[in-house]
């Protein structure tokens, strides 16, 4: 495949902004640093000496936790919206289905605040993500009564024919848990931006594969997992809810799986294969906090994929991805940081409970 010149500057010229974007990000002894900070004042004051100095310019000097949330949010919102004008038309496409997941979390905060029969929406106006040329209306979202009036919201959009059902089954009281719903829409994300990356070039589909296609993987045995320990689902509706595209874990090994009775007969038919990922799934069952610590290792190993992509090849379009998702769990585990130092949590379990692993010694193999 011939790539123009200025396709090449394209990518050249994106990779290059990602390094030095990445060399901005929190380094281990700085997570510490904020894990050691007495007051949430302290935490803001420490961030405004390290990278995020601009985003919080504008902080008063005793800010709540919302505000510098919001505040590091900001941050990776105006870092995409600088680069998103280099990128070419396919890449810029991936880039939008990336960022869709940002319209996703939004709509899962707010329907967070429905099931739980609030109306003051305002706090939770302020922690919404602000999004690029979204087609949903959040602020609509926010003003509906109930699931009933929500679902109309999502007429004329891609959303709607995903969450429809889910939606009206909450409305009609046929389900209570938020969980088919919330599942329902990652996995439309998911799967948008698993088809956006097979438009990309060849070479890039290729470097970007170990992190999309691992959350592929990691998606699915998610699903298994939930619908296995929590639910009494059947095999075929199981099998339903899982992605209807594949990495390295077949559609066969699936059929198979959706059958079995626990989710330790699921690791056992594919340890042998991947243990990396039976490993992080039994590692999470040994903790004091098991879900918890599932999501923190499903996220912790698609953060090492990203690093692994991150300094693979030369700079280009892989790398600006790989240092989006990197950026994405710092901002997530800021908000960890924040919310212990607020509640007077256990620092070191706290860092924990980090996406980065700040905790020497002692690492699982999964994390190597």
């Amino acid at each position: 495949m011939i790539v123009g010149f200025s396709s090449l500057g394209e990518r050249v010229s994106v990779g290059v902004k990602a390094h030095v974007l990445y060399n901005r990000l929190l380094t281990r002894e700085e997570y510490w640093s904020l894990l050691s900070s007495q007051t949430v004042a302290e935490v803001a004051d420490k961030l405004r000496s390290m990278s995020y100095s601009e985003s919080l310019s504008t902080l008063s000097m005793d800010p709540h936790r919302f505000e510098i949330e919001e505040s590091v949010r900001t941050s990776l919102v105006s870092q995409a919206e600088n680069l998103l004008g280099h990128f070419g038309e396919s890449r810029k496409k991936f880039f939008r289905a990336w960022y869709s997941w940002y319209e996703a979390e939004n709509m899962k905060s707010i329907f967070r605040y429905i099931a739980a029969g609030r109306t003051e929406r305002d706090d939770l106006r302020r922690r919404l993500y602000p999004i690029m040329m979204s087609h949903i209306s959040f602020e609509n979202m926010l003003v509906a009564k109930d699931f009933a009036e929500v679902v109309e919201l999502f007429r004329g959009t891609s959303f709607y024919r995903v969450l429809s059902e889910p939606l009206r089954r909450l409305s009609s009281g046929e389900e209570t848990s938020l969980f088919p719903l919330e599942m329902a829409l990652d996995g439309y994300v998911e799967l948008s931006l698993f088809r956006a990356m097979n438009k990309l070039a060849p070479d890039e589909r290729k470097m970007l594969l170990p992190i999309f296609g691992t959350r592929i993987d990691l998606f699915n045995l998610y699903i298994l997992y939930r619908a296995l320990v929590f639910y009494d689902l059947t095999p075929e509706e199981i099998l339903n809810r899982l992605l209807p595209v594949r990495y390295r874990i077949s559609l066969q090994i699936l059929r198979e799986c959706v059958r079995f009775k626990t989710f330790s007969d699921v690791a056992s038919a594919i340890e042998e294969r991947f243990p990396a990922y039976v490993d992080l799934f039994d590692d999470a069952s040994r903790d004091d906090e098991p879900q918890l610590a599932l999501e923190r290792n499903i996220k912790r190993y698609i953060y090492i994929q990203c690093q692994k992509v991150f300094r693979s090849g030369s700079p280009a379009f892989h790398t600006a991805m790989s240092y989006f998702i990197l950026k994405e769990y710092e901002i997530s585990d800021i908000t960890h940081v924040v919310e212990g130092v607020r509640y007077g949590y256990d620092r070191r379990k706290s860092a924990a409970y980090l996406i980065a692993p700040v905790i020497s010694g002692g690492e699982p193999e999964w994390q190597y």
